[in-house]
């Protein structure tokens, strides 16, 4: 009586027609309740048989065969059905660019349980013969341990390769901070500027740009002394607002396009792409003002109170719209050169890096720059006071005592 082979078990036979052998596995029942078979097949019994064995693992490792999706159709999947949904605009756009720009056309055409280690050094050297740093390396090798673990949760790999490879590891970069003397420089030129008191919080305080461009009327409470950073501006993505195919090749020109927020994240629409996310942290936060700070402010929103400003923003464009990153940028390369410093490389956050260089300077604990700055470390996450204890207060005097 012949044997009944078993779901996973395999057959080995010559096709003599074809000139072929063919490896046969059941893989269990279709819904008519026949079997299902998956077949390997070679001029070759022992590249054969090897195919069978492949196959009987994949079976035994994850339950049923792999298949042969490529890095190109999961990562296309992947992006638009796993992280669109959950990441903010700007990382999401990174990793999109570092997919398309250095990931597919290394492996693109692979499929994914194919691809080897060998292939992930092969994007790192490529990288670096551009003239691309270890970091930008090390943020591609995320990517796709990202990428490649979420395709071994859905059981399309039995292993991560990323895992199978040293991390590149990035190098120490230096964090560009403005000189005491050309901080006072920016300082005096910015007092007499319409959008100086932006900036005047910016080295005081360590802002980032998002969360300078989506400041809130509601930010400042003139009577406590108070700054309260609620949000953080992002320009959008777009996707296309109905199934099916579109004439649009951009989701950005559909006409029925639809912006990506993040699921379950707080937010408000400002204009077009413009929309007001909560900051990094996903938490707001709140500090001091020094006198200096309140007085300019005071000045600030009360010019403000005279012209438009449909959208509350404490700093918005001449006509009350949003201020996006590069007008932001053009803005503060024009207060450089008043100030007589030069611009050349010197992005907005270098206001950020000067007021943490200052604060550290001064004598301020890492823990209190943290409160004001919201540059939370894993090892003082759950240590922090409010920020507007005695501490942030007496480092916001240090830092207004310094810079006289």
């Amino acid at each position: 009586m012949p044997r009944t082979r078993k779901s996973g078990e395999g057959g080995l036979y010559h096709d003599e027609k074809r000139d072929l052998w063919i490896g046969v596995v059941d893989v269990g029942l279709n819904e008519n309740g026949g079997r299902k078979q998956k077949r390997v097949s070679s001029r070759s019994q022992s590249k054969a048989r090897d195919k069978l064995r492949a196959l009987q693992a994949e079976i035994d490792s994850t339950g049923s065969p792999l298949g042969n999706k490529t890095v190109a159709a999961w990562s296309e999947y992947w992006l638009a059905n796993i992280c669109e949904p959950k990441m903010k605009p700007q990382p999401f756009r990174t990793y999109r660019s570092y997919i398309n720009n250095w990931i597919l056309p290394a492996i693109g055409r692979k499929n994914l349980k194919e691809v080897r280690p060998s292939d992930l050094r092969t994007i790192y050297d490529k990288m670096k013969a551009k003239g691309l740093s270890s970091s930008s390396q090390l943020k591609a090798h995320n990517v796709m341990s990202s990428m490649f673990e979420a395709a071994r949760f859905e059981r399309l790999v039995t292993a991560n390769v990323t895992k199978d490879i040293h991390r590149p590891k990035a190098g120490k970069t230096t964090r560009g901070t403005l000189s005491p003397d050309q901080t006072l420089r920016i300082l005096q030129a910015a007092a007499s500027r319409p959008d100086g008191s932006k900036w005047l919080v910016s080295l005081y305080a360590g802002i980032r740009q998002g969360e300078r461009l989506g400041a809130t009327l509601d930010s400042v409470d003139l009577e406590r002394g108070l700054f309260t950073v609620h949000w953080n501006m992002v320009e959008a993505n777009y996707k296309h607002g109905h199934e099916g195919e579109c004439s649009a090749k951009s989701a950005g020109r559909c006409p029925t396009k639809q912006l990506v927020i993040p699921d379950g994240v707080e937010y408000r629409v400002l204009k077009g792409r413009f929309v007001l996310l909560p900051p990094k942290s996903g938490e707001s936060r709140t500090f001091p003002l020094p006198q200096s700070l309140l007085t300019a402010l005071e000045q600030h929103m009360a010019e403000l109170s005279l012209r438009p400003n449909p959208y509350g923003l404490l700093w918005p464009d001449s006509d009350g719209s949003p201020i996006d990153s590069r007008h932001d940028q053009q803005q503060w390369k024009t207060l450089l050169d008043d100030a007589q410093v030069a611009s050349e490389g010197v992005t907005t956050h270098w206001a950020r890096h000067t007021a943490i260089s200052d604060f550290t300077a001064a004598g301020v604990p890492d823990r209190t720059i943290g409160e004001v700055v919201g540059h939370k470390s894993p090892g003082v996450t759950g240590n922090y006071q409010h920020v507007s204890s005695k501490d942030a207060a007496d480092a916001m005097q240090k830092l207004s005592d310094r810079r006289r």
